[in-house]
């Protein structure tokens, strides 16, 4: 709600040509009275108020600019979430009077609780720590009213984590973050208190598992920012992605063996010779093509699936990276093809795969 009564009192005497001490004379009061109103210092009593829209010839709403909210759940929501992203200082305040109205419904509770967190963690403020959690503590009770796919119970505790954290107890931090690590989903953060808690060996299994699934995330991030280039023809951004894609798997090798991401180096080489193709080098395409060809034959005279020979990956026991590629680097080309259906590039390689 906003109330703008007293911009509206010196708006309406100034549209009306009057000075501050005709105005005082037409209701009966002091100067003084009309320019702490409209300064904003005190307020008229509601009589007052209502003649005031009488003599200005306009509605009491339209005086006090009264603007009415939608606050209905989903608006408040909405309202509460834009502001804790803004680190609204009103946030608070409305985040409390929110509750008032709401107190048990899972969407209010929770950006509440966000709201709180998001005041108390920078700069550190342990009461609005203590109340997010405690507002995050009762949203996991009311979760059974959720709608929202972004938010479930992982996201919650993962909120309570950090919290906890921030606050300086790890312990708890830590304990949360195991306790729900469904996928994996907290690895990375577990391993990072584990490494600050000298528990190297541990920590060194989780971020090992947290690197091997964000190396497969990582393919699937690239090979579809891949595509959408090849839809739109951004073929210069699809190059400088393809480049720094074949310079970070070289960072993976151990020595001169193949590795499994020598299978995926297959399927970004066949998409520089399409990206060189599209920008009309012919003669580079080619020589893309015999270079993931050699590449393919050489992982394929020797296959190694497994993440445990890749650098940084400290993993004790063997762990397979597979992918629905085909079981061979020439599979993996042969799919790629198929994915970019260029005809031009399928005679190109047509042609380099009978060279011996």
């Amino acid at each position: 709600m906003n109330n703008s009564l007293a911009v509206n009192i010196r708006a309406f005497r100034k549209d009306r040509g009057l000075t501050q001490e005709q105005l005082a004379e037409v209701f009966g009061v002091t100067v003084g009275a009309v320019h702490k109103w409209e300064a904003g210092l005190s307020t008229p009593e509601l009589p007052l108020i209502l003649e005031m829209a009488d003599f200005f010839d306009t509605s009491l709403d339209v005086l006090i600019g009264f603007e009415a909210r939608d606050n209905r759940v989903e608006a408040l929501a909405g309202r509460l979430r834009k502001m804790a992203y803004s680190m609204d200082p009103e946030g608070l305040s409305e985040a409390e009077k929110s509750l008032r109205k709401y107190p048990h419904n899972f969407s209010i509770v929770f950006e509440c609780a966000f709201i709180y967190g998001v005041h108390g963690i920078n700069p550190k403020n342990r009461k609005y720590l203590l109340r997010a959690i405690e507002l995050f503590e009762q949203a996991v009770t009311l979760i059974s009213q959720n709608t929202d796919p972004d938010i479930d119970e992982a996201v919650i505790y993962g909120q309570l984590a950090i919290l906890n954290q921030t606050m300086g107890d790890t312990g708890k931090a830590l304990q949360i973050y195991k306790a729900h690590n469904a996928g994996g989903i907290f690895d990375i953060r577990i391993g990072q208190i584990l490494a600050q808690k000298g528990d190297y060996k541990e920590a060194d299994e989780y971020l090992s598992r947290a690197f091997v699934k964000q190396l497969g995330d990582r393919i699937n991030l690239i090979t579809g920012k891949l595509l959408c280039y090849f839809r739109t023809g951004e073929y210069e951004e699809a190059r400088v992605l393809i480049e720094a894609a074949l310079k970070e798997n070289s960072s993976y090798r151990k020595g001169d063996k193949p590795n499994v991401l020598d299978k995926i180096d297959c399927v970004y080489l066949t998409a520089m010779a399409y990206v060189e193709l599209k920008t009309g080098d012919a003669s580079k395409a080619e020589a893309k093509l015999k270079e993931a060809k050699k590449t393919a034959e050489r992982f394929d005279a020797e296959p190694d699936f497994d993440v445990k020979n890749l650098r940084f990956i400290g993993l004790e026991e063997s762990l397979m990276l597979r992918d629905s590629l085909g079981k061979t680097g020439m599979d993996s080309i042969e799919a790629a093809m198929k994915y970019l259906k260029t005809a031009e590039l399928q005679t190109l390689w047509d042609k380099v795969k009978k060279e011996k």
